[in-house]
């Protein structure tokens, strides 16, 4: 299944893809009778991102998977030529945990993008939506996070204020230090406000 405004047929797209379809079928070998739609994953970090922009690629996948039982997803590995000819290898994290490890909406799953996955397949997969991508890589700030966060806004795929608004009620749910969560904030609208956007 292909989103037109996302990048899922690009070679790094393409390899997310057949890392899902590894997973489904993965899935389906652990689990017998897995019904279909029994499992989903929600794809965030630089994975998300180049889907989103087209902007820089990632080595890992990291997958948020709402499971009810344990899955040995260790052997997903897809490699893939990137537009520069060079050989390039993709992993799945299948630990990572957005609540745990981000800022991030109550709704992100109800927002998220539906991109690969069908009415047979025991396995739904989406992509967080670009705020809820934004949003979330606002509790660490590092400077990649800055930039990602530009880049998403450079395709216009939120303006400042639907940023704000949407930080603002995911830090009515954060864990952590508060104040620095919305200094995060603050300085981000700043800069993007500064850049134009």
């Amino acid at each position: 299944m292909q989103t037109p405004d996302l990048y899922t047929g690009t070679p790094m797209g393409k390899a997310i893809l057949e890392a899902l379809a590894q997973m489904n079928d993965s899935i389906a070998e652990q689990i017998a009778n897995a019904q279909p739609g029994s499992y989903s994953a929600y794809i965030f970090g630089g994975a998300a991102l180049h889907i989103h922009t087209n902007a820089r690629g990632s080595a890992d996948i990291d997958v948020e998977l709402s499971a009810g039982r344990y899955l040995d997803l260790s052997d997903i590995l897809v490699f893939y030529t990137d537009e520069n000819g060079q050989s390039q290898a993709l992993v799945l994290d299948a630990n990572f945990n957005g609540g745990i490890s981000g800022l991030l909406s109550e709704n992100y799953q109800e927002d998220a993008i539906p991109i690969w996955g069908d009415d047979t397949s025991p396995l739904k997969a989406y992509v967080v939506s670009a705020l809820d991508l934004a949003v979330h890589k606002l509790d660490r700030l590092a400077e990649n996070d800055e930039n990602d966060i530009k880049s998403l806004a450079a395709k216009g795929r939120f303006t400042p204020d639907e940023l704000a608004t949407h930080a603002y009620q995911a830090l009515e749910y954060a864990i952590g230090d508060r104040n620095r969560l919305k200094g995060n904030i603050e300085y981000m609208l700043r800069v993007l406000r500064a850049d134009g956007f």
